[in-house]
């Protein structure tokens, strides 16, 4: 990161000074005015106008950038660089996020199980700030949409274009989404590996059963935390004869607490925005990152080129002064 500075910055008081002087000469230069001499008319005194004659005058402002050059000089301007060093990446974090139809629920009104999960997602994201994330989705077929990246805007970026259509078999892969994950995690490195699992219903489709991708997960040295979303019961969902539809939701919570426990993650359900919210900021508190940063700063002194300036106005005033604004007395 580069970044302009000053190595003496107390010198740039001297502006004050400089600027209330500037000012007080620029009024009694060209606003207060007045005639050594009374005459009774201007036609009276005559003189020959030249170009010294005309730019005579503007001859102090080469002493007043010349004076201004210095005071920047003197407080040594110069280029920061500031260099940071991560020495731990913290921890590996793959979001396995149910994208099947199920979750168009609106039991977390006014949005659907799915908005409110993306939201809760990109505000966890944005609290791990040295932590690698990636994310799967899945319905009835699990997809990578982003491999562990430290890029988390990025991240956000696809949260926010998964929808309904993303993965194209309805159906809920919960097996396939864990393997798939996990797969994406084994050649890290970091001291902690996670899987983030968001779902809302029960396991009815995919090559691989949640006990043995779990089982997988296990020997790997994932941790699996596990959230349900969306209550047991009637639940509204988009669609019927006024708009709504009432639909009986199943959820299978003993195969999900079955394969966080197997890990040594834990299980969470949670059947409101708030709640499910409070479910992931435990699961942040549990899992914290040690990272040590070191920061190194390096400066570049730049106020040669200002001194210089400086310098070669002074003695240019000088030159001009006593060879071409010569007076003859």
């Amino acid at each position: 990161m580069e970044y302009l500075e000053f190595k003496d910055p107390l010198f740039l008081l001297l502006l004050i000074p400089y600027f209330i002087v500037l000012f007080i000469y620029i009024k009694k230069k060209f606003f207060n005015r007045t005639s050594a001499i009374a005459v009774s008319s201007q036609s009276i005194v005559k003189k020959r106008i030249t170009f010294r004659t005309r730019t005579y005058r503007y001859l102090p402002v080469l002493r007043f950038l010349s004076i201004l050059f210095l005071i920047i000089a003197v407080s040594r301007p110069g280029r920061g660089i500031q260099y940071s060093s991560v020495k731990n990446l913290g921890i590996d974090i793959m979001i396995a996020l149910d994208v099947s139809g199920s979750m168009k629920g609106e039991d977390f009104q006014p949005k659907n199980r799915l908005a409110v999960a993306k939201k809760v997602i990109k505000d966890f994201i944005s609290g791990r700030k040295s932590d690698r994330i990636g994310m799967v989705v899945f319905a009835g077929d699990a997809y990578l949409q982003c491999p562990l990246t430290i890029e988390h805007d990025m991240i956000k970026e696809i949260v926010d274009e998964v929808d309904f259509d993303t993965v194209g078999i309805d159906g809920t892969a919960i097996g396939d989404a864990l393997a798939l994950s996990a797969s994406r995690m084994m050649d890290s490195r970091a001291k902690s590996k996670i899987i983030l699992l968001l779902t809302d219903g029960m396991s009815n489709r995919g090559i691989i059963d949640p006990e043995t991708a779990a089982k997988a997960c296990k020997e790997a040295g994932i941790k699996i935390y596990s959230v349900g979303i969306g209550r047991d019961g009637r639940v509204p969902y988009p669609g019927g004869l006024f708009g709504k539809k009432y639909i009986v939701n199943h959820f299978d919570e003993t195969v999900l607490r079955k394969a966080s426990a197997m890990t040594g993650g834990k299980f969470y359900r949670a059947s409101s925005s708030g709640v499910l919210w409070e479910n992931i900021k435990d699961i942040d508190r549990l899992e914290k990152s040690e990272v040590d940063i070191n920061v190194y700063n390096e400066f570049y002194d730049r106020f040669e080129l200002f001194l210089i300036l400086a310098v070669s106005l002074f003695f240019l005033e000088i030159i001009l002064s006593s060879v071409f604004y010569r007076k003859i007395p």
